[in-house]
């Protein structure tokens, strides 16, 4: 599962972007850009993943990107470009919660703007730029030797458990992530006979310090949080990296258009339960 060339992350300042960052790192990539809206944070990936390298003549450095903002991502991409001529791998991890639990008839348009705006138009943003550019850089051989597959890249989009069923009280995330396993679906099609790959990965409850003070301050919720998840336990971040990186790897080279979910199960008997008050 080893990776190669230029890989761009997106959201790579904390939690699960910042462990793929480091994970392609460590697999081989030769180049490493760190995106996020705190760029203080993104370099501070890019000064970790000095340690994880592979390969000796590797390269990182920390971009900012707003990926609300049209202008900003279309820089991004055309920075990453002109710096390091192509890019190969890219990952889109931004996002974050609902910051509370409405139902679907006393939600404000705000409310339901933002996410959409920093999942499902962050997302079309991103997916678009990279393609555009990807479209344009001439294909490399990879896969397997019996299988020499022309590639010009690969894309994941992290969308979320969310974007499989529904979750009561947060119409608006479930919306925001059903549209972008819409967007893998419909791209991965479009440019499959051009040697991009496009897949996302959707995780259940991630350990982070979004969800940890949420779980330290609702202990009820808490309880039946870890009751509905069929490992008892929430994932961590460096599992759900390994499965991105496994989709955006040669290891991956016929697996498009896929959502993976990662969730040790919980999806087979999951009863709503931390939501089940709205």
């Amino acid at each position: 599962m080893e990776i190669d060339g230029v890989a761009l992350v997106i959201g790579a300042g904390s939690g699960i972007g910042r462990e793929v960052a480091l994970t392609l790192a460590s697999r081989g990539a030769s180049v490493l850009i760190c995106a996020d809206l705190n760029v203080e944070a993104a370099q501070q990936t890019a000064e970790i993943s000095q340690s994880r390298k592979a390969v000796t003549d590797f390269h990182a450095t920390a971009i900012q990107v707003d990926v609300r903002q049209e202008r900003d991502v279309e820089r991004l991409l055309a920075e990453a470009k002109s710096r390091f001529g192509r890019v190969d791998v890219c990952v889109n991890t931004a996002g974050f919660g609902a910051a509370n639990q409405t139902p679907i008839s006393s939600m404000s348009l705000d409310a339901y703007r933002q996410l959409d705006e920093v999942h499902n138009i962050g997302s079309f943003l991103v997916l678009r730029a990279t393609l555009q550019t990807m479209l344009q850089q001439e294909p490399r051989a990879t896969g397997r030797a019996s299988v020499k597959a022309m590639s010009r890249g690969s894309i994941v989009l992290l969308t979320s458990l969310a974007s499989e069923g529904a979750f009561l009280g947060v119409g608006n995330y479930i919306a925001a992530k059903h549209a972008v396993k819409g967007l893998v679906q419909t791209a991965a099609i479009e440019n499959a006979r051009k040697g991009i790959r496009i897949n996302a990965v959707a995780p259940s409850y991630v350990s982070g310090p979004m969800i940890n003070k949420f779980m330290q301050e609702a202990p009820a919720a808490r309880a039946a949080m870890l009751g509905d998840l069929a490992m008892g336990r929430l994932a961590e971040p460096e599992e759900v990296a390994d499965a991105v990186v496994f989709l955006v790897s040669s290891a991956a080279s016929y697996i498009n258009g896929h959502t993976l979910v990662v969730d040790g199960g919980t999806s087979l008997q999951l009863a709503n339960t931390p939501f089940s008050d709205t």
